[in-house]
C-alpha cells in the first residue's frame, strides 16, 4: 500500500486535532502541476516556485515628491538659500543637461535624479510646498536633511531578492509586486480538481419536488462553495443512486479525472453502506476517532487509479459539523494537495461575553458573534443553541471560538481564541 494508506490509516489511539493535522503535513504533497497564466488573471492562484527579481525596484534613484533637486553642500549653514532654476526633470523623461553645482532643478514625482557622473548628482530634494519660487530662482528654507525625499535604486527590491515564496496564494499586493519586477505571466499551480457527491434517498436537490421524509441536500452545496473559495475546480457528481454497483462505477470514474473525492453524511460503519464498500473495493477507507466536537464521524482514504492514489475525504452529515470539520480538517488537506504551504489560520484573542464548562481532553468549537460592550470594546457572544444541525447558527455567527483540549471552563471576560469566518472561508 502507498503513502496515502500510511497517512490515513486508522490511528492506534484517539488523536487531537493538532496531531491529525501534523500527520497530514508530514505526508501530503501537492498533486497540481504547473501552468503559466497572465498576470491580470493570477489573483488567488498558488505560486509554483520562488519568484526572484531580476531587477532593482525602483530601477534608479528618483524623486518621492514634486519639488527642487539640489546639492546639499550648496545650502547656507544658516538662513535661506537662493539658487537659480536650471531645467526640469519629469517622470519617464531623460534630463540631458549636466546638473551643475549651485543650481536647482525642478523635479517631479518619480523622475530619475539627474546625474553629472555616476558618483555625482543632486542629493537632496525640497518639496514644492516648502519653497518660494521667485521668477527663475527658488528660495529654499534652512534645516533640510541631506538625502531628503529621494528614493534610492533597489530601496524596495534588490536584484536577486526572493519577492514571493513558493506555495503562496497571490493577493492583489502580490500581483502589484510581480508587475513591478516586469512579469506579464507567472507560473502557478493548476487548480485542484475535486469531485463531490452525495448519497441517500432521503435527500434531493433544491428545486426538485420534495417527497415526504426527504430534505434538501445542504452539505453538497455548502462544500462546493467552500472548495471554490479555495480555488478548486469542482466537479459536481450530484446525488448518487442508492445502488452498490452504480456508486462503485461513479467513484471509479471520478477518480480518473480528479485529484480528490469529497462526500459527507453517507459513510458509516453499517452493513448497508455502499460508499464505504465501494471505496474499500477500489482502495481503502479508514475511520478516524478525533477528540473533537462537533465533528464525528470522519473517514479518510484513497481510491486507486492505475499508478495514482486519489484521496477521499468523508465528512459528517450534520450541516454545522460538516462546515466545522471542513474548515479545520479538510481545508488543510485541500490546501496541501493544492500546493499551498499556508495551512494554519490566524486566531485572535478576544474577551468572552459568556461562561461555560466543557469536557477535558476534547477540542470544541462554539459559534459566536462579535458584540460591543458599553465601553465599545469587542467581545464574542456564544450562539444560544449548540445543535450541530442548526445551520442558522452559522448564518448568524461571525466565526468560531476554539477551545483546546486542556480548557474545562470559560468565564465572562476570559480571553478566548476567535477564528473569524473571513480567515478560513476566503
Amino acid at each position: 500500500m502507498g503513502k496515502l494508506n500510511d497517512c490515513f490509516s486508522q490511528p492506534a489511539k484517539m488523536l487531537t486535532l493538532n496531531e491529525a493535522v501534523a500527520r497530514f503535513s508530514e505526508n501530503i504533497v501537492s498533486v497540481c502541476k504547473a501552468e503559466k497564466v497572465k498576470l491580470a488573471s493570477a489573483e488567488g492562484r498558488i505560486i509554483f516556485s520562488d519568484i526572484i527579481s531580476s531587477i532593482n525596484v525602483p530601477p534608479h534613484n528618483n524623486s518621492a515628491v514634486d519639488g527642487f533637486a539640489i546639492y546639499h553642500d550648496d545650502l547656507n549653514v544658516s538662513g535661506t538659500t537662493t539658487l537659480p532654476i536650471r531645467g526640469r526633470a519629469v517622470a519617464g523623461g531623460n534630463f540631458i543637461e549636466n546638473p551643475e553645482r549651485g543650481q536647482a532643478i525642478q523635479i517631479f514625482t518619480g523622475a530619475p535624479i539627474p546625474q553629472t557622473t555616476k558618483a555625482l548628482s543632486p542629493d537632496t530634494i525640497f518639496m514644492i510646498e516648502d519653497v518660494v519660487v521667485d521668477g527663475d530662482k527658488v528660495i529654499l528654507p534652512e534645516g533640510q536633511m541631506k538625502g531628503a525625499n529621494i528614493r534610492m535604486a533597489g530601496e524596495d527590491v534588490k536584484k536577486g531578492d526572493t519577492v514571493i515564496n513558493c506555495g503562496k496564494r497571490l493577493r492583489p499586493q502580490d500581483i502589484g509586486m510581480l508587475a513591478a519586477i516586469g512579469y506579464s505571466k507567472v507560473k502557478v499551480r493548476a487548480p485542484l480538481k475535486v469531485a463531490i457527491f452525495s448519497t441517500g434517498d432521503e435527500i434531493c436537490d433544491p428545486g426538485e419536488k420534495i417527497r415526504s421524509a426527504q430534505i434538501f441536500d445542504i452539505n453538497r452545496y455548502s462544500l462546493m462553495s467552500l472548495l471554490r473559495k479555495l480555488g478548486c475546480k469542482v466537479n459536481d457528481m450530484g446525488i448518487l443512486p442508492d445502488d452498490k454497483d452504480a456508486i462503485r462505477e461513479s467513484i471509479k470514474s471520478a477518480s480518473r479525472n480528479n485529484d480528490l473525492l469529497l462526500t459527507s453524511g453517507g459513510v458509516s460503519m453499517g452493513e448497508e453502506d455502499h460508499v464505504r464498500t465501494a471505496i474499500n473495493e477500489l482502495g481503502k477507507l479508514h475511520f478516524w476517532n478525533l477528540l473533537i466536537k462537533p465533528g464525528r464521524p470522519i473517514a479518510l482514504g484513497y481510491v486507486n487509479d492505475d499508478d495514482r492514489e486519489v484521496p477521499v475525504i468523508a465528512l459528517p452529515g450534520n450541516p454545522v459539523a460538516v462546515m466545522v470539520t471542513f474548515v479545520r480538517i479538510a481545508r488543510p488537506l485541500v490546501l496541501l494537495l493544492s500546493g499551498s504551504l499556508d495551512i494554519h489560520p490566524n486566531y485572535f484573542s478576544i474577551p468572552s461575553a459568556f461562561s461555560l464548562t466543557k469536557k477535558k481532553g476534547r477540542r470544541e468549537w462554539l459559534r459566536v458573534s462579535l458584540v460591543k460592550d458599553q465601553e465599545n470594546n469587542l467581545k464574542v457572544q456564544k450562539f444560544p443553541f449548540d445543535g450541530s444541525g442548526i445551520l442558522s447558527s452559522m448564518v448568524s455567527s461571525d466565526g468560531l471560538v476554539e477551545l483546546s483540549e486542556d480548557i474545562v471552563k470559560v468565564s465572562e471576560g476570559d480571553l478566548v481564541d476567535f477564528l473569524p469566518f473571513s480567515e478560513v472561508l476566503n
